[in-house]
């Protein structure tokens, strides 16, 4: 790399490694995975950056590689995860009722408005992605790429190898741990 490309790059790292490292930290949870992703990201814009035309933003290349190895990372952590064990004994009953009527009521009334403003709150943004971070690491998976990156079922099971069944029984899985979570560390608190 020559020395004025050179200088280019550490511009870019100063200006870009900010945004990189908060949605890398979005994306994982986790800020030493965070960071390292975003070293992956900044060692292959290097290697890459001869070849970088300057079509669309600096930023979408960027954030395109980010997307890439997070992805990577997601399949090695539902590939090698550890193997979920669940014993359904403690929600449901041998009829397959609710153990606990309760657990089907809603969190709020007709009134909505407190709920619409909750993910507003920090501190319920806190407890949130404690409980998120608290699922088997192959449930969070499946929950991030759906919820929080959007992507479509059909998308996430080709890309960690899974059936669509298993994908559903995943979320609705996470979706019970989460809520039973939540009820504990923010509306029982």
């Amino acid at each position: 790399m020559q020395k004025t490309a050179e200088m280019d790059f550490k511009r870019l790292i100063d200006e870009y490694s900010p945004a990189l490292l908060n949605r890398a930290y979005y994306l994982l949870s986790n800020k030493e995975d965070a960071e390292d992703l975003v070293q992956e990201v900044l060692y292959s814009a290097y290697i890459n950056y001869q070849n970088y035309t300057g079509k669309g933003s600096t930023l979408s290349w960027l954030m395109g590689i980010l997307y890439n190895k997070a992805m990577d990372q997601y399949k090695k952590r539902y590939k090698y995860g550890t193997k979920i064990q669940i014993n359904f004994t403690t929600d449901f009953d041998k009829h397959g009722e609710w153990n606990d009527p309760d657990e089907t009521n809603q969190w709020f009334g007709d009134d909505n408005t407190e709920q619409e403003h909750l993910l507003d709150n920090t501190e319920f943004r806190d407890q949130f992605y404690g409980c998120l971070d608290a699922l088997p690491q192959k449930w969070r998976v499946v929950v991030k790429l759906c919820y929080l990156n959007e992507n479509k079922a059909e998308y996430i099971c080709s890309e960690l190898g899974i059936t669509l069944t298993n994908y559903w029984k995943l979320l609705q899985r996470s979706r019970l741990q989460l809520r039973k979570c939540i009820d504990t560390k923010w509306f029982n608190a």
